[in-house]
């Protein structure tokens, strides 16, 4: 079993309890072969998948291709196609940051949970939940990312009419 992840946001904290309910025994990760694609339907649009790919160059363990990216997920970071690597396709600011958090779950093979709340736009928030999946169980493989972004724009609205 995996050490508890506080996670705030609901829908992440029960995309974690179905990641928690596929694994086959209490040491093992679940793989891909433990669920079926309409099982993950309540997060459908918020989620990606990546094949993990060991030791692609120098100084880099982990390359992740992309085998899924939910539409929310493609229109935060720039892009939604399948077959690509992660660090080739993602244009934003936090291209290190996401990177790295993809490379801490699949190094550790534990979830990695972090808010993250953009320093130009301190009313954008963004949940991000990385789960890493094993088809041999220990050697992680694949890595499922939620996404949800709040915003809560800091000035006041207009009356409706003005």
């Amino acid at each position: 079993m995996t050490a508890p992840v506080e996670i705030a946001h609901g829908k992440l904290r029960a995309l974690h309890r179905f990641w928690e309910s596929l694994r086959p025994a209490p040491d093992l990760l679940p793989g891909r072969q433990h669920f079926n694609a309409e099982d993950i339907w309540p997060w459908i649009g918020h989620i990606g998948m990546v094949d993990v790919e060991r030791g692609g160059r120098p100084g880099v363990p982990f390359r992740f291709r992309i085998r899924l990216q939910g539409e929310h997920l493609a229109r935060l970071t720039g892009n939604g196609r399948p077959s690509l690597y992660l660090d080739e396709t993602l244009r934003t600011k936090y291209r290190d940051l996401i990177l790295a958090q993809h490379s801490e779950a699949a190094a550790t093979g534990m979830p990695v949970y972090r808010i993250q709340i953009d320093e130009a736009k301190s009313w954008k928030r963004i949940d991000r939940l990385v789960l890493p999946f094993a088809s041999d169980g220990h050697n992680v493989d694949l890595l499922m990312t939620g996404l949800y972004m709040a915003v809560t724009p800091s000035r006041p609205c207009a009356p409706e009419g003005q």
